[in-house]
């Protein structure tokens, strides 16, 4: 199977007892014990040390034996090609063994799978030529722990949300920015999580696991920790706090010998920015119809009327995004005949004024499509055996969230291409795709059951990125773009294969009723600048004047080098079809990207952010396309910035109001500059 593109064939090169996977922008080294020992992106080390394994046997620190080659057990390459490379190794204790599997994708998906159980008997001491130890197989504490440079480790997002527990006792409870910002300078402690990213604005390293089988913390609420230490923040993974159930239940620790059989843990790393990020991150002017501002009526009609095609070529859109009603039956693959009329004219239309069209679908089986009965409860997501879901639309239906580990996968997959051949379509909107939730469906192989019997459920991330692999390949291969839309996560192992993600939606419920308060700096910088994590970002506004404009949304989005996606054909997409013109005039592919955080910018009022694109023209002259935004809810007079550049004229291209002084910023208000 042919790597895509951006991605590069996997390399490997082995000195001594190491050995040193190299992808695109990122190298892994393993050490004797298989256990990476240095992880580096964007040339810079991700790792403060070697990974570990700490624990106890006995009540006594676990020491293992490091005498490589002597022991004969150092790391080696399983396998190798193109797309992956396996490095495989193997610890040992005074009691136990650790094997382990490390497969490096072309992606940088690193998979691995770990096994714990105790020592054998050596040849001697099966014939009887010497006499066995008495071994007492008890293993108390069992910690996988990755130390990372604290220059790195600065920012933060998890999947799902739960509150954090801190040192002092602080109990840092769940709200729709809780998921992801700046660590807290305390330790920390949290749940089981299913994805973790933890890095900075420019790099970093996800985690990911689909379900904590085999854990065993001793507190619930603490099986992920971060920890503070001298010149090292580590991630500590809390696999065991005490003997695994299944020996308990098999034998006394003095007759594991035999009794006990491996306990094995799986997770993923993957070290970000998963891909170049591009030089010009703004990929499209995208309108998005019928989002949250609703259209009365079928789309066909809304467009053929009042020239609204022409309007949307005039207003410089160039993709059409239509979102869950141009289809009769949620996700269905099927179209009907009023179905198959319309997308074949709208496309039509688009097309002839250089505009694509993009297709939604979702994470949903809707009641209204044809193969409910039959499929309906094997696809589904369930959760304490109960289906979740149930999104209502028009023509009336109700729509259930689906499982990637299904079926529903291959129905997905074979949909998209045909709709794609048949229509002449440009790519596909994602609502929700990416989000691995939940699911303890053991009809279709989710679920698993733990040591007393007791149902617990998957996040199907396996499943979810082999989809976004597969339909990578079918997209990209007829010159179409992936869309997705995220809701308070990242995803790290899908993220190789999508074009551009659409963050803010989880935002939107407070913010529509005036619910808000200074912006929420940190958040945006973890989850919603993209550059960290290599995807480019738009962000989601739904205007309820006057409790929440647009232009406030611009205001958030700008300083962050994004910008949010009108959904409204007429006054959004007014507000951000200027900005749109201002973008495309200015070099941006051939300058510096230089956020609030890291220019020279210095605004008399520390309440307003600027950042800016830096362009040197021919005569080594600075240009910024600068962007200023008030962060708070209250306006700000005599505002003066300045921008450490050498430049001393400025003109004012754009801000949400002209009705005030130049000086004047309004609550989570904007200005955008040219300086000279």
């Amino acid at each position: 199977m042919k790597i895509p593109t951006p991605f590069l064939p996997v390399e490997v090169t082995s000195s001594g007892l190491t050995h040193k996977v190299d992808i695109l922008g990122r190298s892994i080294t393993f050490g004797a014990n298989s256990l990476p020992a240095s992880i580096v992106s964007q040339d810079t080390e991700i790792l403060a040390a070697p990974v570990r394994l700490v624990g106890l046997e006995n009540n006594q620190p676990i020491q293992w034996d490091d005498n490589y080659p002597d022991n004969e057990s150092e790391s080696f390459i399983q396998e190798r090609n193109d797309r992956a490379a396996t490095i495989c190794g193997a610890m040992l204790s005074d009691m136990f063994i650790v094997n382990a599997a490390f497969k490096v994708n072309f992606d940088g998906c690193i998979e691995v799978d770990m096994k714990v159980m105790p020592r054998g008997r050596t040849v001697p001491e099966v014939f009887g030529l010497t006499k066995p130890r008495q071994l007492r197989f008890e293993l108390n504490r069992l910690w996988l722990e990755i130390p990372l440079n604290p220059k790195v480790a600065k920012l933060f997002s998890f999947y799902p949300n739960s509150p954090v527990y801190l040192a002092d006792g602080t109990v840092i409870d769940t709200s729709p920015t809780s998921s992801a910002g700046r660590l807290n300078d305390q330790n920390s402690a949290m749940p089981f999580k299913s994805l973790l990213w933890l890095g900075n604005d420019d790099l970093g390293i996800g985690w990911a696991a689909e379900s904590d089988k085999n854990w065993q913390p001793e507190h619930d609420n603490r099986a992920l920790e971060i920890i503070h230490q001298h010149n090292t923040v580590v991630l500590r993974v809390r696999l065991l706090d005490s003997q695994p159930i299944q020996w308990q239940q098999a034998a006394q620790p003095e007759n594991g010998i035999n009794a006990f059989q491996p306990i094995a843990f799986s997770f993923i790393l993957q070290p970000t920015p998963v891909k170049t990020f591009p030089r010009q991150p703004y990929l499209h002017n995208a309108l998005h119809l019928d989002c949250f501002v609703k259209i009365k009526g079928n789309y066909i009609d809304f467009l053929a009327q009042q020239d609204r095609y022409d309007r949307l070529k005039t207003m410089g859109v160039d993709t059409l995004i239509l979102h869950e009603k141009w289809n009769k039956s949620q996700n269905a693959f099927e179209l009907s005949e009023f179905t198959t009329r319309q997308l074949k004219e709208i496309v039509a239309q688009c097309h002839k004024r250089g505009i694509k069209v993009l297709t939604y679908f979702g994470y949903e089986i809707s009641s209204l499509n044809t193969a409910w009965t039959e499929d309906a409860q094997d696809v589904m997501v369930t959760n304490k055996g109960k289906q979740t879901g149930g999104w209502y639309r028009v023509p009336f239906q109700r729509d259930y969230v689906v499982c990637y580990n299904t079926q529903w996968q291959d129905r997905f997959i074979n949909g998209i291409e045909k709709i794609m051949d048949t229509y002449h379509t440009d790519g596909v909107y994602l609502d929700g795709t990416v989000s691995p939730r939940y699911c303890d469906n053991v009809a279709h192989g989710c679920g698993w059951h733990d040591a007393n019997g007791n149902l617990k459920g998957t996040y199907p991330i396996k499943a979810v990125r082999r989809l976004f692999q597969r339909l990578a390949e079918v997209v990209h291969s007829r010159g179409g773009i992936i869309n997705a839309h995220v809701y308070g996560l990242l995803n790290v192992t899908t993220l190789p294969y999508i074009d551009m993600t659409w963050y803010g939606e989880n935002l939107q419920f407070k913010y529509t009723k005036g619910e808000y308060d200074d912006m929420p700096l940190d958040y945006f910088r973890a989850e919603y600048c993209g550059r960290n994590v290599g995807v480019p970002v738009e962000f989601i506004a739904y205007e309820n004047k006057p409790a929440w404009t647009f232009e406030n949304a611009i205001a958030m989005a700008i300083i962050h080098g994004i910008l949010p996606r009108p959904n409204d054909i007429e006054h959004p997409l007014e507000a951000i079809a200027p900005i749109w013109n201002i973008v495309k005039r200015f070099p941006i592919e051939q300058s510096q990207w230089m956020p609030y955080w890291k220019n020279n910018a210095m605004p008399s009022d520390e309440r307003i952010k600027v950042s800016y694109y830096k362009y040197i023209d021919l005569t080594e002259k600075n240009i910024l396309l600068a962007f200023a935004a008030n962060t708070t809810k209250h306006s700000i007079e005599n505002v003066t910035i300045d921008f450490g550049e050498n430049t001393y004229t400025l003109d004012l291209l754009n801000a949400d109001s002209y009705d005030s002084p130049e000086t004047t910023f309004k609550p989570y208000g904007y200005k955008i500059w040219l300086a000279k």
